[in-house]
Parts: C-alpha cells; sequence; structure tokens
C-alpha cells in the first residue's frame, strides 16, 4: 500500500479512536436521578453506614451539625440479600437529606466522588474511598453485593492510605 494511503488510514484509525475516548468520557459523568429502594429491594440484612470526612467535616453541607469528630454512623438501612452497597447509599442519602455525586464508568461502575459537598481533591491526592468492615472493600460500591448484615463506610482518604 502506498505511503499515502497509509497514513490517510491512520489519520482515521486516530480520529476514530479519539471519537470513542470523548464519548465514552461523556458517558462516564451520566448520572440517573436517585430513586429509593424498591419493595424487592427492602429486607432483614441491616447496613450501618459511616461517612468520615476528617477534617472537612465542616465543609458538609447538611451534615456539620450531626458529625462527631468529623464522621457520623447512621441507623442501619434494611435490605434484602444482594443490593448492592452503592444503593444503599442512594437509599441513605434521600433518607438522610445529603447528596452524592458519582461518575460512571464503563466497565468499573459507579465512583462516588462527593458527599454532602466535600468532594476528593482533583490531584487525586484524597479521594472517597469505600471500606468493608474497616478494610477497603475489593471492588466498587456498585459491585459490592450485601449478603449479610455489615458496616461498611466512605471515608475521605489520602492516596497513599489503601
Amino acid at each position: 500500500m502506498p505511503h499515502f494511503f497509509r497514513s490517510v488510514s491512520m489519520s482515521r484509525v486516530s480520529l476514530m479512536f479519539a471519537m470513542i475516548i470523548v464519548s465514552s468520557s461523556l458517558l462516564s459523568g451520566c448520572t440517573s436521578e436517585t430513586e429509593p429502594l424498591a419493595e424487592d429491594e427492602i429486607g432483614d440484612l441491616s447496613v450501618v453506614v459511616t461517612l468520615d470526612f476528617g477534617d472537612q467535616g465542616n465543609q458538609t453541607a447538611n451534615l456539620a451539625e450531626r458529625l462527631t469528630d468529623g464522621s457520623i454512623t447512621f441507623d442501619p438501612v434494611l435490605v434484602a440479600p444482594n443490593v448492592t452497597a452503592y444503593r444503599v447509599m442512594e437509599e441513605l442519602q434521600l433518607r438522610e437529606n445529603f447528596t452524592i455525586d458519582v461518575t460512571y464508568y464503563v466497565g468499573m461502575g459507579a465512583f462516588v466522588h462527593t458527599i454532602d459537598g466535600v468532594s476528593g481533591a482533583d490531584d487525586w491526592s484524597t479521594y472517597w474511598g469505600f471500606y468493608e468492615e474497616d478494610e477497603m472493600a475489593e471492588v466498587g460500591a456498585s459491585t459490592f453485593s450485601i449478603t449479610s448484615n455489615i458496616n461498611i463506610s466512605w471515608i475521605l482518604t489520602p492516596s497513599g492510605d489503601y
């Protein structure tokens, strides 16, 4: 194949690749309206959620007065087996009057990046870490299925602390 056609083909491939990246980036930030737990998502499994804002608790929009040493542990959310930790967080934000901002990543699921107005740092020096029973979870909250009574947390975490 002549060199001219190879460079045209490579330019088209590069352009198509760039369009795919831009499209997936746009799709990754799409969020949907939070819905309360459906009847079939409510059950007997107790999920206790703690939010730990560390020293940024005074920056929260609605929770500041309810925090103790920068954190809050909520009364349990009762769910059916296999409801995800992310759905628990959606239910909790509705029940307790705070917000979460989420980015959806194709193939990875929801990533909670802001809770009640407090974000992880833009340079990723801090982020909202998802923990189960005080240990960093091995999967994301939108993949983590509740199968027993459990304590989960979102902790504003320095990047080196995982």
